[in-house]
């Protein structure tokens, strides 16, 4: 019985251990900021150095970099080079901005061939960019530009002043949603498919949740389901249906990044409950604290991701917040 109990006990161990990792995994949170190569790395001797921030909860370590030439011709092609950080470059700390990440290829790096860079940690993730540097946005709509995306396994959410929108009454076109009046609205946030050897079809248990800086405890928050990809604005709204021809599926992205398939304008406001239609009640005037929770198949497996969001404002004044 003794030996049996020390053997529980030991299992135990190494399944709370497994949980603690996968915990881990699942909370890294590295966004790509840039990558730049010094003039040498066209003849093999020169730094590349990526630039990220880790928006993440535990500090990250990078064990590989996988340079991939999209190309059919020059190096790292077919079989991508795996390169290791140069001295203690690989050590990403928990809030770290602007952490340059340097790599020294051994092989010519030129800017007219387009590499995919795959970061890959010592937890099992992949944080996926591109050299050179490249952002493209393609929902049309008013407002600047700016550059704020997050990888969420195999998809990056962008939250730019064209990609994080909303509509309000009878809107037709979208605005910026950083600064919005205290209304019903249907929220939009632009994703994206970086992975390029599958779909991913969105679930309806994919939600938004809001919670109100002025308020404290359970039943403050304001929840918003996905809605269906024909919904417009609080006036016209359809509930998610998971099924070919309604739902969110993003097609794989290509050699050179994500194609026009790839992308996503997902809307959010379907309450009371999942598979509902409606829109986000955000009548109070407040800061939000926000997280999505995404969830979709991918390679035939269903994945869920919790991610930081952002905060917006609810506003009389709106457009203007500023106070």
């Amino acid at each position: 019985m003794l030996w049996g109990f020390i053997q529980y006990d030991a299992y135990n161990h190494v399944i709370t251990s497994m949980s603690q990792r996968d915990q881990q995994a699942t909370s890294e949170n590295l966004v790509p900021v840039n990558v730049t190569c010094t003039s040498t790395c066209t003849t093999g001797s020169g730094t590349l150095t990526i630039i990220v921030n880790n928006l993440g909860s535990y500090s990250v370590t990078i064990a590989n970099v996988y340079i991939s030439n999209t190309n059919t011709t020059g190096s790292c092609q077919p079989t991508p080079c795996i390169m290791n950080p140069t001295s203690t470059s690989g050590n990403i700390p928990a809030g770290a901005t602007n952490f340059q990440i340097r790599v020294s290829p051994s092989v010519a790096i030129v800017s007219s061939s387009s590499y995919r860079i795959s970061l890959a940690t010592t937890r099992g993730r992949l944080f996926n960019l591109y050299y050179p540097w490249r952002f493209n946005s393609l929902i049309i709509n008013n407002g600047g530009g700016g550059n704020f995306v997050t990888n969420v396994g195999p998809l990056a959410v962008y939250f730019d002043f064209k990609s994080f929108n909303y509509t309000q009454g009878t809107q037709t076109t979208s605005q910026p949603a950083f600064c919005m009046p205290p209304t019903n609205v249907v929220v939009y946030v632009r994703i994206a498919n970086t992975a390029t050897d599958s779909n991913v079809t969105l679930l309806s248990s994919t939600m938004m949740e809001m919670q109100p800086y002025s308020a404290n405890g359970f039943g403050q928050f304001v929840r918003a389901w996905i809605l269906s990809p024909t919904s417009i604005n609080p006036s016209t709204n359809f509930a998610y249906v998971y099924a070919p021809g309604s739902w969110y599926n993003l097609a794989a992205a290509g050699p050179n990044g994500p194609t026009g398939q790839s992308f996503a304008i997902v809307k959010f406001g379907g309450n009371p409950a999942q598979n509902s239609a409606g829109s986000a009640g955000l009548s109070r005037t407040d800061n939000w604290l926000t997280f999505i929770g995404i969830y979709y198949v991918y390679k035939g497996q269903t994945q869920g991701e919790t991610i930081p969001f952002m905060d917006f404002q609810t506003n009389p004044s709106a457009p203007n917040c500023v106070s």
